[in-house]
């Protein structure tokens, strides 16, 4: 039959539809493709395959003894998570609601909700229980975590009758290296309660994977300690960890705080602005744990330019740390032959020795010139200390590399910084967070 553009049969399947489909599959052992959308359809087939009972769920769960032993092992993931649940939860408010993490195996690790849904006679499995597939079927934990992208569950969708009160999303949530660490769920009673934090969820395991990308910086900080590093940048490395932490964390704190607007869009607000800085803490991690390293690669084409402007950008929150201004002067293209990570690194060695040489008031101007009776591309970095604050006016910084001539740049060029690229096969939905 014909299916939904994006691969699915959205249109077709109505709650009523998946109803019968449910009804047909207790009574005969059947599954009615055409009755289910395609996300639901696969996880009723893994389902049904791994021996699934729609009559009754299988409540499995670890031992108490391993079940401490596991929360206790992966008590940094549960941190790095709780204040992204807390919004979630605050979020729904008074709904009777469930936020769930769990591990890659689908073992809860942790769980807020409201009073009934954590205590209650319909209540949520707590650490240690078990969700995958084969036990309960299509579910807002197990189900991410086969699939290895967003899914939601509707109702009557959850293949296990007892469940079909429920409407349940869920996303997995990525380590610093692109494996996965576990799912993050929500589970409310209304759809419509559903669909309004779906956002927010997504935006939430973001800034999950952010707190653990983070987690993973600082280990990498002591070991380039360990190294004869470049000091000035684990400095500023380690200050900028510092500061995303706390700013996250506190943005996070007002956000449970406040109440001026409703709870949906306030918390939306707050994790769209917490994705933003995700996204620019993510790409400033891995330049800064480039730089602060002694890693090396091939000399090919770089464009000069382009890479004195991008590390401009990059040094301009610890410009106004210090109370310094960048100037960019004279940016004439110029292409040149070098290493771009040592080529990096040089620059920022400059730009850093600049900003300290113009001290608090002054000025660092940036210029970028083709010097061509050397033949040579040169990033000029000039500290201009505020009236006063100097007896003699600092020297310029520069930093040269041998210019390509005409034609020469015809090879890709290296005038971007590295960038973290998307897990392969993460399904992840677009979203302008």
């Amino acid at each position: 039959m014909p299916t939904h553009p994006l691969g699915t049969r959205e249109q077709a399947s109505t709650p009523e539809s998946t109803r019968r489909a449910w009804a047909r599959y207790v009574s005969t052992g059947l599954i009615s493709d055409s009755l289910l959308r395609e996300p639901v359809l696969r996880a009723w087939e893994r389902a049904h395959e791994l021996g699934a009972n729609p009559k009754a769920a299988k409540a499995e769960r670890l031992s108490a003894l391993d079940t401490e032993r596991l929360v206790e092992q992966q008590q940094a993931f549960i941190t790095a998570a709780r204040p992204y649940m807390e919004v979630l939860s605050w979020a729904v408010g008074l709904e009777r609601h469930a936020i769930q993490l769990s591990d890659a195996d689908a073992v809860v690790l942790s769980v807020l909700g409201d009073e009934e849904r954590l205590h209650g006679l319909q209540q949520q499995p707590g650490p240690g229980a078990l969700c995958s597939e084969e036990l309960l079927g299509s579910n807002g934990v197990g189900t991410p975590l086969a699939t290895g992208g967003y899914f939601e569950v509707m109702g009557p969708e959850h293949i296990i009758g007892v469940f079909q009160i429920f409407t349940c999303q869920g996303i997995p949530i990525r380590d610093a290296e692109g494996k996965v660490a576990g799912a993050l769920c929500s589970s409310v009673r209304r759809p419509a309660a559903s669909r309004r934090l779906r956002d927010m969820l997504i935006c939430a395991a973001h800034g999950i994977e952010a707190e653990l990308l983070l987690r993973q910086l600082e280990r990498d900080i002591r070991e380039v300690m360990a190294a004869p590093g470049d000091e000035q940048a684990l400095r500023v490395l380690r200050e900028e960890v510092d500061r995303w932490r706390e700013s996250s964390r506190e943005g996070l704190r007002i956000g449970a705080r406040q109440a001026g607007m409703s709870r949906f869009e306030y918390a939306l607000r707050l994790l769209r602005l917490a994705e933003e800085t995700v996204q620019d803490i993510r790409h400033r991690a891995l330049v800064w744990r480039t730089l602060a390293s002694l890693e090396e690669g091939q000399r090919r084409p770089v464009a000069l330019t382009g890479l004195v402007r991008e590390l401009s950008g990059l040094l301009r929150e610890e410009a106004l740390r210090q109370r310094v201004e960048l100037v960019l002067g004279e940016q004439e293209p110029v292409h040149v032959e070098a290493d771009v990570h040592v080529l990096s690194r040089q620059l920022l060695r400059a730009a850093l020795r600049a900003l300290a040489l113009a001290g608090p008031g002054g000025a660092v101007r940036i210029d970028v010139r083709l010097e061509r009776h050397l033949a040579v591309g040169k990033a000029t970095f000039l500290p201009l200390p505020s009236p006063g604050q100097a007896q003699v006016a600092p020297l310029p910084l520069s930093v040269t590399s041998p210019a390509l001539g005409p034609g020469e740049e015809r090879e890709p060029l290296l005038w971007h910084l590295p960038t973290l690229e998307t897990a392969p096969g993460e399904g992840r939905p677009t979203l302008s967070c």
